[in-house]
């Protein structure tokens, strides 16, 4: 993770030279990278291994002087973590010594191309260095003290090569170039050293150490696979025993219970969180009561937290994963991220240039209904693509519709109704008619132009009262001769079974269900009449087996006899056929049978069966 200066000023100043959303975007990003640098700096100088050593503090600094001669400002912060030792009985002034010569020395030759692996080992010296010569100035010494010296050495080679790896993973718009193995290692080793250096045994019940290894295992396991959830558990129960020097039989406990989330990769995150929790406790309680492996408590709270984890934030988690496994959905999220960022520039003008238009009325309503509704499509794709998450797949559609059309022209075979039966987003199925005023080709003009434009609106994402009203200004601002269309639309969505029905001035529409049929109808003025319509709606579950009938008019007034349209529904219920189509043809031959030798009007009859 890359702190420079310029960073921190542009996070603190750079709100004022960009546009609000990407602004607030980016700042919260810094935020988030600064408090996270800084609280890592501060941890890692406290971890301490074996009660003895202190080699996460040099290797720190070492990586991050590396990185930028700016990150010097965390040498203080690594300092700060292993004074907070002092007056526990640690010999840690060896040390100190050794983080402050570190990090002059690489602060100096930064601006020298120097490979980091010699400053590794440079880092490894000086601590030899230095605390040789202070055991010798200050105390006996003993071959366990020099032995500790060259432990410390080696581990600072190692994790140096850890957070190396680790925080090039969090170095934003930086694409990884380790292998996924590496990442894992990276991750969980300094994850658990980190929470080493809390320095707090136990809270309550719950030792912290325990807890971040663990939930670091699960975490990876479950969302990158077996093989790597096992070697998350490795590296993680080897360094829960550096920090907390227990029983090394807590690695192959680690291990199993990695091996446990991998196998639930994808899968249920309770099934998953219930089941690593129950292979931990079950291999703790192998040494006996009250001498336990691992206790109880750590693993049911890891399991926990991980099933309650909110989708957004798993998102955010995703991102670091998919760095550490190297594939494509990390291209995908960060593209995502980009996109998200255009389309808040883009809302926010869209925003400013609907509230102008609003102001006026007439001829520029219709402006302003249409920014509106770009208002509204930008903002359900940001939130689309805040819940996306690429690695769940999509639910599947538990229903299926089947639709039969039939129709009657009243003038040289051009009808005044229009349909349309198509498919939109998100498993919604639309069903429209529209029945334009009078006859020929005006009214089939009209009744096109109606239903054309509301299936275009909906299928870019404009909510149904929108497209509506956005049409009815379409229809007063076309023309200054009357013009006016009714509209019936059900909407249908495949994955719920929710049914959904707006008539505007339209005629009743019929749903059979076993052998009772009902009536809807809905009062109200066509399209184009006036500048405010109310749009209301009626809602129901539909049931498999269920049949939807939407007709036009036409059919309804050919027994004006009938107020009750008792003979629609009698012909609907004494139909046995399941087929959509005959079920349309066999309705209109009724129509025509009751028109009898009087003038017919432009019929049209769309059956939908539920499957």
């Amino acid at each position: 993770m890359e702190l420079l200066l310029e960073n921190v000023r542009n996070t603190l100043f750079g709100r004022f030279s960009k546009g609000p959303r990407e602004a607030s975007r980016s700042a919260a990003g810094q935020y988030a990278g600064i408090a996270a640098i800084l609280l890592s700096s501060i941890l890692l100088g406290r971890t301490a291994l074996f009660f003895a050593v202190f080699p996460c503090g040099i290797a720190l600094i070492t990586v991050l002087l590396h990185k930028s001669r700016a990150n010097i400002y965390t040498m203080p912060l690594v300092l700060g973590g292993l004074l907070t030792h002092y007056g526990t009985g640690y010999e840690i002034w060896g040390d100190a010594i050794a983080i402050v010569i570190c990090g002059i020395l690489f602060f100096l030759t930064g601006r020298l191309k120097i490979n980091l692996l010699i400053k590794a080992f440079t880092a490894a010296a000086i601590m030899v260095l230095t605390k040789s010569i202070y055991f010798f100035t200050t105390q006996l010494v003993f071959m366990f003290d020099i032995f500790m010296i060259f432990i410390e050495a080696l581990l600072i080679l190692a994790f140096v090569y850890v957070f190396h790896r680790f925080y090039g993973l969090l170095d934003k718009g930086k694409k990884n170039t380790g292998t996924m193995a590496e990442g894992i290692i990276a991750s969980a080793a300094a994850i658990v050293l980190m929470a080493g250096g809390i320095g707090i045994e136990t809270v309550w019940v719950f030792s912290p150490v325990y807890f971040f290894a663990l939930f670091i295992t699960l975490l990876l396991g479950y969302k990158i696979g077996i093989m790597e959830g096992g070697v998350t558990g490795i590296v993680a129960g080897m360094t829960a025993v550096l920090v907390t020097s227990e029983s090394p039989a807590l690695i192959g406990i680690f291990a199993c219970a990695g091996l446990t989330a991998g196998f639930f990769k994808g899968l249920n995150r309770i099934a998953a969180g219930m089941c690593f929790a129950a292979v931990c406790i079950a291999f703790g309680l192998i040494k006996g009561y009250p001498e336990l492996y691992l206790s109880i408590y750590d693993p049911i709270l890891a399991a926990f937290v991980f099933m309650i984890i909110p989708k957004r934030a798993m998102g955010q988690i995703e991102l670091l994963l998919a760095k550490i496994r190297q594939d494509h959905i990390y291209e995908e999220l960060t593209a995502r991220d980009r996109m998200q960022l255009t389309l808040g520039r883009y809302l926010d003008a869209f925003e400013k240039l609907s509230s102008l238009y609003s102001s006026n009325r007439n001829r520029n309503n219709i402006i302003a209904l249409q920014f509106r509704g770009m208002v509204k499509v930008t903002k359900s794709m940001i939130e689309s693509l805040e819940q996306t998450d690429p690695c769940i797949l999509p639910s599947k559609e538990k229903y299926r519709v089947r639709v039969g059309v039939s129709g009657y022209a009243k003038e040289r075979n051009i009808s005044g109704d229009s349909y349309i039966c198509a498919d939109l987003k998100e498993g919604d199925y639309m069903i429209a008619l529209s029945d334009g005023m009078g006859k020929g080709e005006s009214a089939s003009r009209e009744s096109a132009l109606t239903i054309t434009s509301l299936y275009n609106l909906m299928k870019a994402g404009f909510d149904v009262e929108l497209a509506l009203k956005t049409i009815n200004s379409l229809l007063l601002f076309k023309s200054t001769e009357e013009i006016f269309s009714t509209v019936d639309l059900g909407l249908f969505n495949k994955y719920t079974g929710k049914l959904k029905l707006f008539k505007i001035g339209a005629a009743a529409t019929f749903i059979k269900r076993g052998d009772k049929v009902e009536t809807v109808k809905v009062s109200a003025l066509p399209m184009g009449i006036v500048d405010s319509i109310r749009i209301n709606h009626i809602e129901f579950q539909a049931r498999k087996g269920d049949e939807i009938i939407i007709v036009s008019d036409g059919i309804t007034e050919a027994d004006r006899n009938d107020g009750q349209m008792d003979w629609i529904r009698e012909t609907i219920s004494a139909i046995r056929s399941k087929d959509p189509q005959t079920m349309s043809d066999l309705i209109i031959n009724k129509a025509v049978e009751r028109y009898g030798i009087k003038e017919k009007d432009d019929m049209t009859v769309i059956t939908a069966i539920i499957n």
